[in-house]
């Protein structure tokens, strides 16, 4: 995968909607669970893009 390719495109996608949930989740939960586990998936997907970039 390279840097503008549509998968890299769209996980960037999924990357930036994931924090800003994590960050209003932050803000408006009182279950600071919640919070952990949006963002631990945002950077769950960050890691997949990386992944993806560096192996192909």
């Amino acid at each position: 995968m390279r840097r503008g390719s549509k998968i890299d495109d769209i996980l960037s996608l999924i990357f930036i909607l994931m924090a800003v949930a994590a960050g209003i989740c932050f803000f408006a939960v009182d279950n600071r669970m919640t919070f952990w586990i949006v963002g631990g998936i945002a950077v769950i997907f960050r890691l997949i893009q990386y992944a993806f970039r560096f192996f192909n």
